[in-house]
């Protein structure tokens, strides 16, 4: 068996894939299958084009589910400097991509990965699948999987060296809880660490957040602190 990290967002991965997909059959099947008028033909190529927009964005976020998301684990991981024995947290750990990724890196620390659980970010996500991936990959014995909430994680203050999270935070409603969720995250972390939150969503307010939680931050793509 292999580790499996899951698909993002499944229902809107399912929705536009088969919508789409919908679509350009019928819009094939029409224009093949009847003598339409030209009116009727450019009805069908529209109703083609329409359909392959989401059935390309659908295709996309199935194929990062595949192979990109573990192209950008590595990416994540290698931005952040490591000697091996940090304690690492994963915010909205899932089926356990980045807690899994950072354990393999690490000799004497620990990696630690806190969620909720919710179905429809991620399939096939719950408590079960992090484990299962970490003692596929060999690292079972690094890491730690825990139910909890990003807006108020139960960790004393300064508890962990590395702090990451992907796509996390914009599953959270609402500016001042993606906010509080920023404010644990640097509540967390030691004086001298890192925390690394890369979402798909402009990650300017994370950062604003960050700031005024005391991290110092340089942005990229992602968004970078330290203590």
């Amino acid at each position: 068996m292999k580790a499996h990290y899951g698909y993002d967002a499944p229902g809107i991965m399912r929705g536009l894939t088969l919508g789409g997909g919908g679509a350009v059959l019928v819009a094939g099947a029409l224009g093949a299958g009847l003598r339409l008028p030209g009116w009727g033909l450019a009805a069908c190529a529209l109703l083609g084009v329409a359909g392959a927009v989401p059935l390309g964005l659908g295709l996309a976020m199935a194929a990062y589910g595949r192979w990109g998301k573990m192209r950008m684990r590595n990416r994540m991981l290698d931005l952040v400097p490591w000697t091996g024995r940090e304690q690492m947290l994963d915010v909205g750990t899932g089926a356990g991509l980045l807690l899994v990724g950072a354990a393999r890196r690490l000799t004497g620390g620990r990696a630690v990965g806190i969620d909720i659980w919710a179905a429809k970010d991620l399939s096939g996500n719950g408590p079960h699948a992090a484990p299962r991936n970490a003692a596929l990959e060999g690292v079972a014995d690094r890491v730690e999987v825990l139910t909890g909430d990003a807006r108020q994680l139960d960790f004393p203050d300064g508890s962990f060296d590395r702090v990451l999270s992907l796509l996390c935070l914009h599953n959270i409603e609402g500016a001042a809880d993606r906010d509080a969720a920023c404010a644990e995250v640097a509540r967390v972390l030691r004086p001298g660490g890192t925390a690394l939150i890369a979402d798909y969503v402009p990650t300017h307010g994370y950062a604003a957040a960050l700031r005024r939680a005391g991290l110092q931050v340089g942005a990229s793509q992602a968004c970078f602190g330290t203590a």
